[in-house]
């Protein structure tokens, strides 16, 4: 008997976020800021992105961070195989 683990559904907005924090850490070897995302996504405050998008990616099991620590939002093996890429 197999075991599978079924991928969480994401929105298209969500799937857009995880692209573009894959992509902005590639670029630059960093992972973004609340601030740097809410900032390229428009979003007035960087409260309004961890409370909502980027805290979905989180209960997803996509994206970890460490609270109170700046710059550790990372993909997960899941959130890498989600976008495509090599984990």
């Amino acid at each position: 008997m197999s075991t599978t683990i079924d991928a969480p559904a994401l929105t298209a907005r969500q799937l857009d976020i995880l692209q573009w924090i894959s992509g902005f850490i590639d670029t630059h070897g960093y992972p973004p800021t609340y601030r740097q995302v809410g900032h390229h996504y428009g979003w007035k405050s960087p409260g309004a992105a961890m409370s909502t998008h980027l805290a979905a990616l989180q209960r997803k099991g996509v994206v970890t961070r460490e609270p109170g620590q700046a710059r550790t939002l990372q993909l997960t093996p899941l959130g890498v195989a989600l976008i495509g890429g090599d984990a």
